[in-house]
């Protein structure tokens, strides 16, 4: 069954300064495709701490795929690239369709009174430099800095911007479509007690892991509704259905 795990970079995710929502909505989409998330880490713009991670993900066994969420962008802060060429042992190069798309961009910014010059700067030419050998260079119909697929260790690794809509565009118009497809869904089954004890579940929710090994059951306690959820997960619909069932006959409500 394909796992995949999620990388998301950025001083400002680790500082707190921003929420990071890509993982959150990456996640749910690759439970819902059949590649279901194992871990997310959050890490720094600091290319060891990049390699240091990265070197973790391509040495798990259960792993199949991974995506790393940003610092590909202008400025000297985003090494994403950079780091990942010297994890892999590859030069930089500049993907020359990359710089072509970036320079029409320039120019209809340019045009727009949106940029002073039509001139490419360095700082939108360090966009167009990637590792070199990718498997998969992606267009980024949103921003100038490319998504790219390399295969490694049997194991894929996904590269996509951090900027969110840039993310959702280039994961939900190419990824999914072309490298996403042969998963198997989980079936989610949810089951809501109003002013249930959570520890008085314990008994059930331990003879259920025993029970039904295939099958996760998760407790989840909402103080605002005064809600006790119980979320049963499995990718057998019938093995969910039978949990679900017992969870319904033995409930201590």
């Amino acid at each position: 069954m394909p796992q995949s795990s999620i990388v998301a970079i950025g001083d400002e995710l680790v500082g707190g300064f921003t929420v990071d929502t890509n993982s959150h909505w990456m996640a749910e989409r690759l439970r819902l495709l059949g590649y279901p998330v194992k871990r997310v880490t959050q890490i720094r713009d600091k290319p060891g701490e990049i390699m240091e991670q990265l070197g973790r993900e391509l040495e798990d066994p259960d792993l199949t795929d991974v995506f790393l969420s940003g610092g590909l962008g202008p400025t000297p802060d985003d090494r994403t690239f950079a780091a990942l060429a010297e994890a892999l042992g590859r030069e930089l190069v500049v993907w020359d369709e990359t710089r072509a798309r970036i320079e029409r961009r320039v120019q209809r910014m340019h045009a727009m009174g949106l940029l002073e010059s039509p001139d490419v700067t360095e700082g939108n030419l360090r966009m167009a430099r990637i590792p070199a050998h990718p498997n998969h260079v992606f267009r980024n119909r949103r921003g100038m800095a490319p998504g790219a697929l390399y295969e490694v260790k049997g194991k894929r690794i996904f590269v996509l911007p951090g900027v969110p809509m840039e993310m959702k565009g280039i994961f939900t118009e190419e990824i999914e479509p072309e490298f996403l497809t042969s998963g198997n869904a989980a079936t989610v089954r949810e089951l809501r007690f109003t002013f249930a004890v959570e520890a008085r579940f314990y008994p059930l929710m331990r003879d259920l892991e025993e029970r039904y090994p295939d099958v996760s059951v998760g407790s989840y306690p909402n103080f605002e509704t005064k809600e006790l959820v119980i979320r049963v997960l499995g990718l057998d619909p019938k093995r969910v259905d039978e949990a679900l069932d017992v969870i319904r006959r033995k409930a201590p409500v």
